[in-house]
């Protein structure tokens, strides 16, 4: 669902994103900050992007702030928000993920199941528990970023799915606990032309989209969250998909 640029909601808020050195993420901040948003970015890794976030920021007039943070470790999370507890936030966006597919169950490596379900369900899990009480104040919002892959199963994509369905079920069911309390919305994307597809996927598959077109749907997602309800899955992607 797409809106005209005339209706942008246009109150300045301070927006949390996880996996944002790259790919969806590092799109979806520039987005937010060319709306003029206030930006938290997190990532796992130290980078270009930090100060690439920066510029960004300083070139349309937001304050951004770049955090180094693996959302599979709790008391960095902990740690994390206890350094931000001062901070009002108004939004925040689950969009850190790993993409393990193209592969049997039976061939999967034990390490690589347990990464793709600690960073994709448990990371977004806990980043939520700890940073629902900042929405709480700000009656916010909360993105969580799931998949295609999170509406219908196929075959040899048995563990991303597992974590992907594992984000909408929870999404809905957080919707439910957090009524007239926080807004909760499900983005799920179908294949995005990101580092991550091209190397789960390499030359195996075509994206549909890029990250640009993703971060759109999602910053539009935040700027025209009255429109929605909460709990709504936004762009289930089947115009899109094969």
């Amino acid at each position: 669902m797409i809106f005209k640029n005339s209706f942008f909601k246009t109150k300045k808020q301070n927006i949390l994103i996880t996996g944002a050195a790259r790919g969806i993420g590092f799109s979806t901040a520039q987005f937010l900050a060319k709306s003029g948003m206030n930006l938290i970015l997190l990532d796992c890794k130290k980078g270009p992007w930090q100060k690439q976030a920066l510029n960004f920021g300083l070139q349309h007039k937001v304050k951004v702030q770049t955090f180094v943070l693996d959302i599979t470790r709790v008391e960095q999370i902990k740690k994390l928000a206890k350094k931000l507890a001062a901070q009002k936030i108004d939004v925040v966006i689950n969009n850190a993920g790993v993409l393990s597919a193209h592969n049997l169950l039976t061939n999967h490596k034990d390490q690589e199941v347990s990464l793709t379900l600690q960073v994709n369900l448990f990371g977004l899990i806990m980043m939520s528990k700890y940073f629902i009480p900042f929405l709480e104040k700000t009656n916010g919002l909360l993105v969580n970023i799931a998949s295609g892959a999170g509406l219908k199963g196929m075959a040899e994509f048995s563990v991303y799915c597992a974590s992907k369905f594992g984000v909408v079920g929870f999404s809905e069911s957080l919707a439910e606990e957090l009524k007239k309390k926080v807004k909760v919305l499900v983005i799920t994307p179908g294949a995005t032309n990101t580092a991550l597809f091209k190397k789960g996927f390499g030359a195996k598959r075509k994206a549909l989209y890029q990250p640009e077109d993703i971060a759109k749907i999602i910053g539009e997602a935040v700027l025209y969250q009255h429109k929605y309800k909460t709990g709504t899955i936004i762009d289930k992607c089947k115009h899109l998909e094969p």
